[in-house]
């Protein structure tokens, strides 16, 4: 049986991992620039969120909440 020669790596050539920016470049997100089709879909964004005893509307107003 004749073994084919194969070509060989220098010595000392170390295969380098992959390296994947996961940060590189931008997106848009264009599937979230339209708007809801379902009446009613939208309607959270005229309430606000609230963190602790604190309401933050979507214009930058807060309100504190007195219990």
């Amino acid at each position: 049986m004749i073994k084919k020669q194969t070509k060989m790596r220098p010595s000392g050539l170390v295969a380098q991992p992959n390296e994947i920016n996961k940060m590189k470049g931008s997106w848009m997100c264009p599937e979230l620039t339209l708007p809801a089709v379902r009446n009613g879909a939208d309607d959270h964004l005229e309430y606000p969120s609230r963190r602790g005893n604190t309401l933050y509307f979507k214009n930058g107003r807060t309100e504190k909440i007195t219990l």
